[in-house]
C-alpha cells in the first residue's frame, strides 16, 4: 500500500478535498463513535490539514494543525483521525509524527510547546510521543484529557 502524507492551509484544499476531510471525521466521530459535536467550528479556516492518501486517491486519514491563539496560546493537533479500514497499520502514529514535524518546522524550535485534547482512552497512545496529561474534563459525555508536549 502506498501512501501520501499531504500538508495544507484551508485556503489551499480543493472543495473536494474538504467535503472528504469533513466526511471522514464525521464517520468516525460522529457516525462510529456516535458522538455528535459541533464538526462545522469555525476553526478549519485558520488552519492546516494533513490528509493521508491511498493508491486510489481517497483520503484515509487526517489531522487539523491549529496555530497559537486559535484555540490555545499553543499550536495544537485535534481531528486525527483513520478511516477504521486502515486502523493498526501505524497510519495514525505517522499523522501525530509528522503534524509534529510540521510544528516544528514552522517555528524553527524543536521545543516549541504543543497542546492537545484527546480522548480520554487515547491517553497512552500520546504518552508513547512523550505528551504529559494535564487535565481530565467531561465534553459531550466523552471523558477527555488536556495533554502537552514540551
Amino acid at each position: 500500500m502506498n501512501l501520501t502524507y499531504e500538508i495544507k492551509h484551508f485556503k489551499e484544499l480543493s472543495t473536494l478535498e474538504y467535503h472528504n476531510l469533513l466526511k471522514l471525521r464525521v464517520e468516525v466521530f460522529v457516525i462510529e463513535q456516535n458522538c455528535p459535536y459541533p464538526e462545522v467550528d469555525g476553526i478549519d479556516p485558520f488552519c492546516f490539514h494533513l490528509s493521508v492518501k491511498n493508491n486510489d486517491n481517497e483520503i484515509i486519514g487526517t489531522s487539523r494543525i491549529i496555530p497559537k491563539g486559535v484555540v490555545h496560546q499553543e499550536w495544537s493537533i485535534g481531528r486525527l483521525v483513520v478511516n477504521e479500514n486502515f486502523r493498526r497499520k501505524k497510519i495514525a502514529s505517522n499523522i501525530l509524527s509528522k503534524s509534529i514535524e510540521f510544528i516544528y518546522n514552522q517555528e524553527n524550535n524543536l521545543k516549541e510547546k504543543i497542546k492537545i485534547d484527546a480522548l480520554k482512552y487515547l491517553e497512552q497512545f500520546y504518552k508513547n510521543y512523550q505528551f504529559s496529561s494535564i487535565k481530565e474534563y467531561k465534553e459531550y459525555e466523552w471523558d477527555y484529557i488536556e495533554m502537552t508536549l514540551n
